[in-house]
């Protein structure tokens, strides 16, 4: 099946045209230091590779693989604009749910992303079909897909469930670098009896174990509702987001749920670029080079199979300096704490050096 799909990108870049190979390397340091844990390492966050794309001024694709992380085939696709305001997309891609999740690593403020991530399923093949409406400085998308299992899933030949997504949402741009944003979004999973499991580290790749989790057996069906929100008035922005989560097994149902809120500022005046079509946040248009500093605070609430309580909250601080706009050195401090069943506090301190080719 691998021979298969190499041969496939194979067959794309030799009819292709506008070709752009590209990639991206991240090299992570961490001190981790608490009631739970107390260790420090260093590991190659990402190494990615990727090829885009044009068939035609209508047609494009995108191909992106990982050497690293437990899902190796990232951005497999092919984006047909059927119409200026109207676009369907097909192959290995993310659900059009939540905002955080949408954006690509590369443009975040932050070395991870937020609790709420777990509550995510990444990449998975699917068909999108999005719409896009413009009335002068009025914006809206919808979003509507369907799911399967993941690339990575079907070529370990392993099982998963189908889901339906939906996404709305709605900007007011009153220039480049001044919107609001707002967006809801409603997903369905259905499974054949699979076992669950959400969990949260310290907020680094490199902690070992997770700080709370929730297993739970035999599960049939997940709902997701998520809200979403940003702002953007120059070098300031504002993000946030809630997520909530319903499980349900032959028995019985358990309740998930999380919320973040960022902010972030240029200190030498950049902005965060929107991308109105699609309704998120692209690469911050960097001239020389850029420092950038940002607060985020985010809360988890998970529930065990007898409905035990499980919390967490955390509070990070983030600093940022591009060197140039495809290199960067990244830099967090985070303070997390488990407030249920017990508590236990967790001080991470962790750099990165991130490039983009």
């Amino acid at each position: 099946m691998r021979v298969v799909i190499v041969m496939l990108v194979l067959i794309i870049a030799l009819n292709a045209e506008e070709e752009k190979l590209g990639g991206q390397i991240a090299i992570d340091r961490a001190w981790i230091g608490g009631d739970d844990v107390n260790t420090q390492g260093s590991e190659i966050r990402r190494a990615r590779v990727s090829l885009e794309g044009k068939f035609s001024p209508k047609v494009e694709y995108e191909v992106e693989y990982s050497f690293t992380g437990k899902n190796h085939w990232k951005d497999v696709n092919i984006d047909y604009q059927i119409l200026n305001n109207l676009g369907i997309q097909a192959g290995n891609i993310k659900e059009p749910i939540g905002l955080e999740a949408l954006n690509s690593s590369k443009n975040s403020a932050f070395m991870e992303r937020s609790a709420i991530n777990t509550f995510m399923k990444k990449r998975k093949l699917g068909v999108v079909v999005q719409g896009h409406y413009v009335d002068g400085k009025h914006h809206g998308t919808l979003t509507f897909g369907i799911f399967g299992k993941s690339l990575d899933k079907l070529l370990a030949k392993k099982r998963d469930g189908t889901s339906i997504i939906g996404r709305i949402t709605y900007a007011l741009v009153h220039s480049r670098d001044s919107l609001v944003h707002i967006g809801a979004s409603v997903g369905k999973t259905k499974y054949h009896s699979k076992s669950m499991k959400y969990s949260t580290d310290a907020g680094s790749h490199l902690y070992n174990g997770s700080l709370i989790k929730s297993k739970i057996k035999n599960v049939t069906k997940t709902k997701r509702v998520g809200l979403e929100t940003a702002v953007v008035n120059g070098a300031f922005s504002f993000q946030g987001e809630y997520v909530a989560l319903k499980a349900f097994n032959q028995k019985d149902s358990y309740d998930f749920d999380g919320w973040y809120g960022q902010v972030s500022f240029f200190l030498t005046g950049e902005h965060r670029k929107y991308k109105v079509k699609t309704a998120k946040f692209s690469r911050t248009k960097i001239k020389k080079d850029a420092l950038q500093i940002a607060f985020r605070a985010s809360k988890i609430r998970l529930q065990n199979k007898k409905h035990n309580p499980r919390e967490k909250i955390d509070f990070t601080l983030a600093f940022n300096y591009y060197l140039k706009k495809n290199i960067r050195i990244m830099s967090d401090y985070t303070f997390a704490k488990v407030m249920k069943p017990s508590t236990i506090k967790e001080h991470v301190l962790q750099i990165r050096g991130l490039y983009e080719f």
